[in-house]
C-alpha cells in the first residue's frame, strides 16, 4: 500500500514515482542487496523534488521493499517473483509479473480480469504495456479488462490500527489508494482508447462484497496468477506523513503461483484456470455490482 492523495506534487509525482520504483523493483532491476539510485538522481530522473523522493522512499521501506542505512543509502531488500511450471518447463522456475502481463499484451485481442484489493500492481505494469501501444511496439486490436475490488461500504478486518481498532484512519487511507490507482487506470484507458486509431481499450470496474484474501490475474482466458495476502504488522505512513503501526496485509510476502493451460482439458494447470475463469465470471454477473 502506498499515499493516497491528491493530483499535486505530493499526491499524483508521489504515485507516479512509486509506481515506476516498485515496477523496477519486482521486475528486478535491481537486484536484492543492492543499492537504489541516489536521491538527487531519482529526483532528476523523474523530474520530481527530492522531498517527494523521500517521501516515496519511506513508503517503499513500510512496505518492506527497501531499507534505508545510514551512510549507504536505500537498499533493496526483496523482488516480487512468481513460481511457474508452465510454458513447456517442467521443473518449477521463477519468473516475474512483468513478463507474464507483457506476454498477454501481445495478443491482439487482450483480456485480463483481477480480483485485488488496491490494483497498485496492475495499474503499474500496465502503464508500461500502455507506454510500448504508444511507441508502435505492440499493436493489439482489444483490450478489454475487468476488474472486482472490494466495495467501499464494507468494512474490511485490515488494515486496523494496533493502538485502537475503532481508528479509521487506515481504511481511509486503503480506499484512497485503491481510488488513484483505479480511477487512472480507467484514464489511461478512455485516453488510449481515444488516441491509438484501430484499437478498442475499456475498463470495468465491479464491487464485491468479498474480502479478498488473495490476489487473482486471469490472462486471456489461458493463464492465472494468484497468490494471498499475508497479514503483518508494520507501520504506514499516512497522507498527513503520520506514521501509524498497523495490521494490514502484504501481497509480496506471498508466493505467487501460474499456471497455464495447455493442449489437454484434463491437466491439472488446464482444470486450474479453467476453474478460476468460472469463478470470476460468476462472481462477476451475480455478486460484484
Amino acid at each position: 500500500m502506498g499515499n493516497g492523495s491528491g493530483a499535486d506534487e505530493g499526491g499524483r509525482k508521489f504515485q507516479e514515482l512509486k509506481s515506476a520504483l516498485l515496477a523496477e523493483i519486482t521486475e528486478g532491476e535491481f537486484d536484492e542487496g543492492t543499492l537504489l539510485p541516489p536521491q538527487r538522481e531519482l529526483a532528476k530522473k523523474h523530474g520530481v523534488s527530492r522531498d517527494t523522493v523521500q517521501r516515496v522512499l519511506v513508503v517503499l521501506a513500510d512496505e518492506g521493499w527497501i531499507e534505508s542505512r545510514q551512510g549507504r543509502g536505500s537498499v533493496v531488500l526483496r523482488t516480487q517473483t512468481v513460481r511457474s511450471s508452465a510454458r513447456g518447463n517442467t521443473a518449477a522456475r521463477r519468473v516475474t509479473l512483468g513478463p507474464l502481463i507483457a506476454a498477454a499484451f501481445k495478443a491482439s485481442d487482450v483480456a485480463l480480469d483481477v480480483f485485488t484489493l488496491t490494483s497498485e500492481v496492475l495499474y503499474t505494469h500496465v502503464r508500461a504495456q500502455e507506454e510500448l501501444i504508444r511507441a508502435g511496439e505492440i499493436s493489439p486490436a482489444t483490450i478489454t479488462i475487468r476488474m472486482l475490488v472490494p466495495s467501499d461500504d464494507q468494512p474490511l478486518p485490515f488494515p486496523y490500527a494496533l493502538a485502537d481498532r475503532s481508528d479509521d484512519r487506515p481504511q481511509k487511507h486503503l480506499r484512497g489508494i485503491r481510488k488513484y490507482h483505479t480511477d487512472n487506470l480507467v484514464r489511461r484507458l478512455q485516453e488510449l482508447d481515444r488516441d491509438i486509431d484501430g484499437l478498442s481499450a475499456t475498463v470495468e470496474i465491479r464491487r464485491t462484497p468479498l474480502v479478498p484474501y488473495s490476489k487473482l490475474y486471469v490472462f486471456n482466458g489461458a493463464e492465472v496468477v494468484t497468490g494471498p495476502y499475508v497479514p503483518t504488522e508494520r507501520p504506514i505512513t499516512l497522507d498527513d506523513g503520520t506514521s501509524l503501526d498497523v495490521v494490514d496485509v502484504m501481497g509480496f510476502d506471498s508466493t505467487l503461483t501460474h499456471c497455464a493451460k495447455d493442449d489437454d482439458p484434463e491437466s491439472q494447470d488446464s482444470l486450474i484456470v479453467s476453474s478460476w475463469q468460472r469463478w470470476f465470471d460468476s462472481t462477476w454477473r451475480l455478486l460484484a455490482t
